[in-house]
């Protein structure tokens, strides 16, 4: 039977590549400064690790004013033992949350070690990808309004959601533009650790993942993200040939 070195890969990253993006008219934004959303991950029933989102104190990135958001994901127990990760991710957008600015991920998963940094131009519309201080050759040509896969995660929660909507938008790692494309299904309650929630189902396209997505016929995945106005992120789940990765909100804090 296949273990986590297949599917621990992409899944860690569901949260970091699944939600659009918007231009917002306001900065009044449902989420404070502070606040702190912890998950717990697990592979069919087994717990294999952690992932903490964080909107830092909002702060100055070359003397613009920015929005700062961290992401960190590790593993523990025996899944560390087969397919160990230690993740971050830090996001700097301007305070509209429209344009990343400066995006850095150090990546250590399994055999699997980067450390990324990717400097959005966007008066010359290019984004500036290297690895370990290796640029890209090129740079890619971007477009105004154009975010990381991690920052999307707050642009989706400050866009009003409704049954129906189908939204294709992009973002970008550094190294290409994907294409996100995603459904709102419909409105349940669920419970997670952190309580019970009134939530609208997301389903996203998997057509554009890598990975284990691309070597399963019927790969899916379902988000579910809290219908009262924070669009918390509740439940992610994936269905892919070697088994199910759920992570799930475990705390709110501050």
């Amino acid at each position: 039977e296949a273990y986590p070195a297949d599917i621990m890969k992409p899944t860690l990253r569901i949260f970091l590549f699944l939600f659009p993006s918007s231009l917002l008219l306001s900065q009044d934004f449902p989420f404070p400064e502070g606040e702190r959303l912890e998950y717990h991950l697990r592979w069919n029933f087994i717990r294999v690790g952690t992932a903490v989102l964080l909107r830092n104190t909002d702060t100055i990135f070359e003397e613009k004013p920015c929005l700062h958001f961290t992401m960190t994901a590790r593993t523990y127990g025996i899944a560390d033992k087969i397919f160990k990760v230690r993740d971050r991710i830090d996001s700097y957008t301007d305070t509209r949350l429209y344009n990343t600015l400066h995006y850095k991920q150090r990546q250590l998963e399994g055999k699997t070690n980067r450390d990324i940094v990717v400097h959005f131009d966007h008066e010359k519309q290019l984004a500036h990808y290297s690895n370990h201080g290796k640029p890209n050759k090129e740079p890619l040509k971007i477009r105004a309004g154009i975010l990381d896969p991690f920052s999307i995660v707050y642009a989706l929660r400050s866009r009003k959601l409704e049954i129906g909507d189908h939204l294709n938008l992009p973002a970008t790692d550094g190294k290409k533009i994907i294409d996100v494309k995603v459904r709102v299904l419909k409105r349940e309650t669920i419970e997670v650790p952190a309580g019970k929630f009134r939530a609208l189902v997301l389903a996203p396209s998997t057509k554009d993942l890598r990975g284990v997505f691309e070597k399963t016929k019927n790969s899916k995945i379902e988000i579910w993200v809290s219908d009262n106005g924070r669009y918390y992120p509740l439940r992610v789940k994936s269905k892919v040939i070697v088994g199910s990765f759920i992570g799930e909100l475990e705390k709110i804090g501050k």
